[in-house]
């Protein structure tokens, strides 16, 4: 786990220190160390029960050819959905409600009908977060993970570390936010969040490398998604002492549908 924050750190020292890890001659950074522990507290984990749950889809997007139509990888549950533009650079956009047409024949169906003067460029992806009907728990883990600089000379070995660290630090938070990852596959998903990232240790094994130690708080939350005949929304309740039928109840017509 944690690939994504390795290649966000990677990316970072690139696109802030160029003159030092591009090019000819250029100081390199990896990763030789990455292990973890689970939390106590969830190293036994028990699903919760079924009950709404968060969905994310991440839907292949062409400029060129905006309106779709676009499918949700599962069922949506009745309930708002927010859709965003999502670029490669990680910059989401919200796409007003008068933008997003859903299918009233299939909830999972929608297209995109851009207002006038919205920038389409740059955009591979709409990302859309929508409610689903999941068993799900979390699973806490603590990584430590070394990045490790080598370079031509001590000296700019030394430079290369100096200079990263006032990269990593100052932009830790950003960091942390492109460390999160999503996967999904069949009835099941996985959410990965950084919620932590401190840094531990260094060392200096040989002259012309230099070792950065950090920590990094990990949460995971996995989702079984149930099928249509597992889990229904709660359309009527009824108080104690009544029958069925002595009182009308207005339904939502999202979730009658």
């Amino acid at each position: 786990m944690l690939l994504a924050l390795e290649t966000a750190i990677v990316d970072l020292l690139k696109s802030a220190l160029p003159a030092l890890f591009t090019g000819a001659g250029a100081a390199t950074a990896s990763f030789p160390l990455n292990t973890w522990d689970f939390d106590p507290l969830s190293a036994d984990p028990v699903a919760g029960q079924p009950g709404p749950e968060d969905a994310v889809d991440e839907l292949p997007f062409n400029p060129a050819a905006p309106a779709g139509p676009y499918m949700l990888q599962r069922p949506p549950y009745p309930g708002p959905k927010r859709v965003y533009l999502h670029s490669a650079a990680g910059e989401l956009v919200a796409l007003s409600n008068t933008e997003v047409v859903w299918n009233p024949a299939n909830p999972a169906s929608f297209t995109f009908v851009p207002r006038p003067g919205r920038e389409l460029s740059g955009f591979a992806h709409l990302q859309v977060l929508y409610g689903v009907v999941a068993a799900a728990t979390r699973l806490k883990t603590k990584h430590k993970l070394a990045l490790e600089i080598g370079a031509s000379t001590a000296a700019a070995a030394e430079q290369a570390l100096a200079l990263a660290l006032a990269v990593l630090v100052l932009n830790r938070d950003a960091l942390m936010a492109q460390g999160s990852a999503g996967w999904n596959s069949g009835n099941y998903q996985a959410k990965e969040v950084v919620k932590g990232l401190k840094f531990a240790s260094g060392s200096a094994a040989a002259p012309t490398s230099r070792s950065l130690l950090f920590e990094a708080e990990v949460e995971l939350r996995v989702d079984r998604l149930l099928g249509p005949d597992e889990g229904k929304p709660i359309r009527q309740i009824l108080s104690p002492g009544r029958t069925p039928g002595s009182k009308s109840v207005d339904i939502d017509p999202a979730v009658q549908a």
